[in-house]
């Protein structure tokens, strides 16, 4: 049935009066249409190429961003920037001051304050996530020390995005 198969055509058991006998039929058409399967075989995998190809072109359109927060010398992000609004440094390939300039540097600029506050905010919460967690293992093992040391545990990124929140307030 399924990629060629059809149904089973040999060894046909039929039943009549009780008894059982054998029908050896051999089905001609199968064994004609078996030369026929470099066609049937391309329609079956007709889904997985088209797949293969659009994963292929869109892979083509997605082009990569013009900014890193971090050097990345295998992209040609190493050439060090830093915003007017925020003083975040970023990275950015030989030809962006050719390509960015004006309005296009300004949004270029916000994006990668928004990405920075993004990924603080992103560290804050793993950092509190794992501060809490040793502060309830401390408390569920009743260990003193652990519990010291969660509490004195710093949330760096916390700080920074508290930093730069109260710079934007200022801003605004």
């Amino acid at each position: 049935m399924f990629f060629g198969g059809g149904f089973p055509s040999s060894n046909v058991h039929v039943y009549s009066n009780g008894r059982m006998r054998y029908n050896y039929q051999q089905r001609q058409d199968r064994r004609e249409n078996q030369g026929d399967g470099g066609l049937g075989v391309f329609v079956q995998l007709m889904p997985i190429l088209i797949l293969i190809l659009v994963s292929a072109l869109s892979q083509l359109m997605v082009s990569s961003p013009p900014y890193s927060l971090s050097p990345r010398p295998s992209v040609g992000h190493v050439h060090r920037r830093v915003t007017d609004h925020l003083n975040v440094v970023y990275y950015v390939a030989d030809t962006f001051s050719e390509e960015y300039t004006g309005s296009s540097l300004k949004t270029v600029e916000r994006n990668v304050e928004d990405d920075y506050i993004a990924n603080l905010r992103n560290n804050c919460w793993k950092e509190k996530q794992q501060k809490e967690g040793l502060l309830y293992r401390a408390r569920y093992f009743g260990d003193t020390d652990m519990y010291h040391k969660a509490q004195k545990m710093s949330t760096p990124s916390c700080n920074r995005l508290s930093e730069t929140m109260k710079s934007l307030e200022n801003f605004w």
